[in-house]
């Protein structure tokens, strides 16, 4: 069970275009696409391909997610997203609009009883419980995670001022790599940009010091997932691309992401299951 809802987790996140298509008689596409793990099927009601129904089937032909969009392209999801078990059973529904949740959010346990329950309005969560498998309430936790470097943002820039001491003042450069967050809480290099501020020793040395991540998780299950740091050099000194200099206080401010890495890295990364 736990696989199986490792990859209806994957497939929460999964949306891309296709390569075949087929038409109808009524102005309605089908398009397919392949993948190792899974099948993807798309279904147009307009000439402009916005108006859209995404369906996500394992490499058996069960559906796994079906989701519905308003733009399909701009990933605008409305009206009602669903997921799967394998026996083909309900395992959640949410309803959006304008790419925001809106009304009730259900998740269910494989019997059909209720697992959890929020409530939004505009995106904005207004209530929310989760349950045991007898109906009684439990603690709430979120239904799906990203990774988390322990400490939050602060800390990881922290820990790599820390390991990249040598920036010269000079450089005012973007620069980032891939992490892999296994579901054991250790951090892998999967990709990284060339740069000549940030040697091989030095990335090799970020990742053997590096503490447990907090995991991806789908409804209470840990996961693999990637993880894009991004940093920027300013004055000598390292900054999350994610955080800037205001009045000499570090602030939150809106994510700029780099163009992702693709060289992989020429030594072994392997620390899985130590």
């Amino acid at each position: 069970m736990k696989i199986y809802v490792f990859w209806i987790g994957l497939c929460w996140l999964l949306a891309g275009e296709a390569h075949a298509a087929v038409a109808d008689s009524v102005g309605t596409s089908v398009q397919y696409k392949s993948f190792s793990t899974h099948e993807e099927e798309v279904t147009f009601y307009d000439k402009k391909k916005r108006f859209a129904t995404l369906r996500i089937y394992d490499k058996a032909g069960r559906l796994l997610t079906e989701t519905n969009f308003k733009d399909y392209k701009e990933g605008i999801r409305q009206g009602f997203s669903k997921g799967f078990y394998s026996n083909g059973d309900l395992y959640w529904i949410s309803d959006y609009k304008n790419n925001e949740k809106f009304g009730e959010f259900k998740v269910f346990y494989p019997d059909g009883t209720i697992k959890r329950r929020e409530w939004y309005r505009n995106g904005l969560r207004k209530d929310k419980h989760c349950y045991d498998f007898d109906g009684n309430e439990v603690a709430f936790y979120e239904f799906s995670g990203e990774p988390m470097f322990p400490g939050g943002d602060f800390a990881l820039q922290s820990y790599l001022r820390g390991k990249l001491k040598n920036i010269p003042p000079s450089a005012t450069e973007f620069y980032s790599f891939v992490l892999l967050v296994q579901a054991d809480s250790m951090a892998v290099l999967n990709t990284f940009k060339q740069s000549p501020y940030v040697t091989l020793d030095q990335l090799a040395d970020i990742i053997k010091d590096m503490p447990r991540w907090i995991p991806a998780h789908f409804d209470g299950v840990p996961s693999d997932r990637l993880y894009a740091i991004n940093l920027m050099f300013r004055s000598g000194n390292v900054y999350l691309s994610n955080l800037a200099i205001s009045r000499g206080n570090m602030v939150q401010t809106k994510k700029s992401i780099p163009t992702p890495p693709t060289t992989p890295p020429p030594f072994s990364t392997t620390r899985r299951r130590q």
